[in-house]
């Protein structure tokens, strides 16, 4: 039986959580938040000017989200955006001195929060698992496909399960089991 205690999913967000609300008491110290710094490091770890889609990409952020963000980091001068002369439609951002600045004093605080995490596992272990990670990541692809194609919601009607069905099918189905007194 499904167990929402020992789900997957559902151990893998307690984890994220808890660890990103405990890192976010330290950064809110410079008026950060946990999506800041990952704005932050996500930059630096590419080591080039990213386009916001791929810091979404990077940060796992929505793109409308992750755009007044990045303003309000460009206003904290943390980051600079400017458009490429190729593209202007595109905005490309990349750290300020103060940016890296933020980035040498938290990412060592980060580094030891995954060794306190992780201190119950070997090296070894530490290293699969997290290679395991982004393995389940990429898994995903599929499933957004099976949800976009609308297999996920024909596997919910055929269950039984109506409130999984798409609305249009949902209210037509309504409408052809209607008698006209109803």
């Amino acid at each position: 039986m499904y167990r929402l205690s020992n789900s997957f999913p559902y151990l893998l967000a307690r984890l994220g959580i808890r660890m990103g609300s405990l890192f976010e008491d330290v950064v809110k110290q410079e008026g950060l938040t946990l999506q800041m710094y990952r704005i932050i490091a996500a930059i630096s770890e590419e080591e080039r000017p990213l386009k916001l889609v791929e810091l979404a990409a990077l940060t796992s952020a929505d793109i409308s989200t992750l755009s007044r963000v990045v303003a309000a980091m460009a206003k904290k001068g943390i980051l600079s955006r400017e458009r490429p002369e190729n593209d202007q439609r595109s905005l490309q951002v990349t750290l300020t001195p103060e940016g890296e600045r933020l980035l040498a004093r938290y990412a060592p605080v980060a580094a030891y929060y995954e060794t306190i995490a992780t201190s119950s596992l070997s090296a070894e272990a530490a290293e699969e698992l997290k290679t395991t990670l982004v393995q389940l990541y990429a898994n995903l692809d599929r499933l957004e496909s099976e949800v976009r194609n609308g297999t996920i919601h024909t596997m919910i009607a055929a269950a039984g399960n109506t409130q999984g069905e798409p609305q249009a099918k949902l209210k037509r189905r309504t409408k052809e089991t209607r008698t006209p007194s109803q």
